[in-house]
């Protein structure tokens, strides 16, 4: 089973993305920020982590540098509700595997999902 970390500041968000990769088989964590994200990659062997870009304090692109610097490193989906151009470079560059953005669907989402994780959950 795959393990997929969640870090949103948006309960909405959050709760959406569990409630649609649960029942697909996926074991969800959730994190409302950057600090405990951190805490729970470094207590659990993480598959896929989906950072929100902008988020109060430290940035999805910075989780997703810190969590890249490490072999093995999960993928990483980035969701972002700003579709501007230099934020997707900024995110390619720290290593982001893909980037959605909001509102999304669950169909996009699953599919980004499987190719990232190679298939079933």
């Amino acid at each position: 089973m795959s393990t997929i970390l969640v870090v949103d500041d948006q309960p909405d968000v959050v709760g959406l993305l569990r409630d649609m990769l649960t029942p697909e088989g996926y074991r969800v964590l959730t994190a409302d920020s950057t600090g405990p994200a951190r805490e729970l990659l470094a207590a659990e062997k993480v598959d896929l982590a989906i950072l929100d870009v902008d988020m109060p304090g430290e940035s999805g692109h910075e989780l997703c540098a810190f969590i890249k610097r490490f072999p093995g490193a999960p993928k990483v989906l980035m969701l972002t509700g700003l579709e501007a151009e230099a934020h997707w470079k900024e995110g390619l560059q720290v290593g982001a595997d893909v980037y959605a953005v909001k509102p999304f669907g669950r169909d996009r989402i699953l599919l980004i999902v499987r190719e990232l994780l190679g298939g079933a959950p």
